[in-house]
Order: structure tokens, then sequence, then C-alpha cells
């Protein structure tokens, strides 16, 4: 009989997460995940198999936080326009809150993995096309219920406000002040009017 895991995986997963997110994949050794993780080398691999499936494990939990927050944006009783504005304040206030000034993950991991590494960026970009999806719905929606002008494309504002997104999560990385974030948000936001 299997000998139970000794240890809670998704807590695992969420600091193994943090460090990747701070210090990139090439830049995290074993050692810094048995710390952060608490586990020894072998626990490590034996319940993960490798830094690199660790690492994917990671990208998987962080995008289904990002990804949870924005379907939010299909469930609100506001207007959808409304929704979409919320979910920008939100994701500013996360930003700010960012000490480290990480970014995002899966912007990080596009910059930091060369483009021959097939897996991991068709796996990005699948990530990434999830939640430009869920813009595109909103903002049909907008324009269906006659909120956004029948002119806008709603297929080339979610992609510009996905650019938007991950351009805020880079920007802050310069540390600008909360009242720059809210301009440059108040600017994106205004492509929609």
């Amino acid at each position: 009989m299997a000998r139970p895991q000794a240890f809670d995986q998704q807590q695992v997963l969420q600091n193994a997460m943090q460090v990747f997110w701070r210090q990139g994949y090439a830049n995290t050794s074993v050692r810094d995940l048995t710390e952060a993780t608490k586990l020894q080398p072998g626990s490590l691999y034996a319940a993960f198999k490798s830094k690199r499936q660790l690492f994917l494990h990671s990208l998987d939990l962080y995008f289904s936080g990002l990804l949870a927050a924005v379907s939010e944006m299909r469930q609100g009783q506001q207007p959808p326009l409304e929704r979409i504005a919320q979910f920008f304040q939100a994701l500013m206030r996360q930003t700010q809150q960012d000490a480290d000034h990480k970014g995002c993950l899966l912007v990080n991991t596009l910059l930091e993995i060369p483009t021959d590494d097939a897996e991991i960026n068709q796996r990005v970009s699948q990530m990434l096309q999830q939640v430009e999806l869920v813009f595109y719905e909103v903002l049909q929606e907008a324009q269906d219920r006659g909120e956004l002008a029948q002119h806008k494309d709603p297929e080339r504002l979610a992609r510009l406000l996905i650019n938007g997104i991950f351009g805020l999560r880079v920007y802050n990385r310069m540390q600008p002040s909360a009242e720059t974030l809210q301009t440059t948000v108040d600017d994106l936001l205004s492509i929609l009017h």
C-alpha cells in the first residue's frame, strides 16, 4: 500500500509558484524550492518528478487564479463595461500591493523561456487566449446590450485589453505612482466609450 503524502500539495505549489514568480525559472534552484516548500529534494521529486514539472504545475496554479478573477466578469449583476472597469481596479490594487514588483508570471515566462520551448510557450499562449476569450464575451455582451458602440470590434478590444493587463504588470516593475497607474487604466478603458 502506498504511503500517503505527508504534506499539503496545494501549499507546496503555492510556495513554489511564489519562488518561480519572484526569481524566474532559470534563476530558481532546487535548493530555493526545498527552502520555500520545506521538502527534501527526494520528496519534491517524488511528488513532482522534476523542477520543470513543478514549474508547469505552478503555472497552472497561477493561471487558475487569474482565470477565476477574469471569469467573475461573466457573473456580475452590473453592466458589462462596469464589470470590466471593476476588474481593472482590482488588478491595479493587486499590482500596487505587489511589494516585490513581480509582474505577471505568464508574461515573465514568455519573456524568459526560449521560443523553441514549444511546450511551455504553447501552454502559456493557450492560457492567455482563454483570458482574451472571456474579455471578448463580456465585450460582446456589452455590445448586445447597447453599452458598446456597434462600430467597435469586441475581438480587437479584447486583444487590446489583454495587452493592457500585461503591460500594466510589466510597467509596475518600474514602480510608478498609484496616480500614474490610475491614469493609465483610465486611458486604457477610455477606448470602450
